[in-house]
């Protein structure tokens, strides 16, 4: 069995519609990882729109009610069948969007981490670096140093 997405650093640059529907086998492509679309989770059609709209809105402030809206489904209805397609729940998953953005741009180089923060959607810096400690295991500075690009002098 796979293991399951890591929050660190991909190799490759994802493209910008990770979502690949497989119509004949009953599940998707999501960031390079099988998800189940049977008859009891989202259709391959809504899934895409949800995530359409997430990776179009994800430096934004995002509701439950504005990913359901995108996909065309009740709220409630959504964040169910969203569960049983993904693993996780709606706002879990946009969560887990950011920290993965926030990873890569921390990695990339020197930055205001309050700028990586506000870029992605967090009320403060506070509540960026609380949230990205949980999910990572480490502060964005502790990161930012284990992930620094190597210089080398002449």
């Amino acid at each position: 069995m796979d293991a399951p997405p890591s929050l660190f650093l991909r190799e490759t640059v994802a493209p910008p519609f990770p979502f690949i529907p497989t119509a004949t086998s009953g599940s998707a492509r999501l960031d390079g990882h099988e998800v189940q679309t049977s008859a009891r989770g989202l259709s391959p059609r809504a899934l895409g729109r949800a995530l359409d709209y997430i990776e179009r809105h994800i430096g934004d402030t995002i509701t439950l009610a504005d990913i359901a809206s995108a996909a065309c489904i009740s709220r409630f209805h959504f964040a169910r069948l969203f569960r049983v397609s993904t693993g996780r729940s709606p706002m879990e998953f946009v969560l887990a969007k950011r920290i993965a953005l926030a990873q890569e741009q921390l990695a990339r180089g020197p930055q205001k981490i309050s700028a990586t923060a506000a870029s992605l959607g967090f009320f403060d810096q506070s509540h960026f670096t609380r949230t990205f400690r949980r999910m990572t295991g480490y502060s964005p500075r502790e990161f930012c140093h284990l992930h620094a690009p190597v210089t080398r002098s002449a």
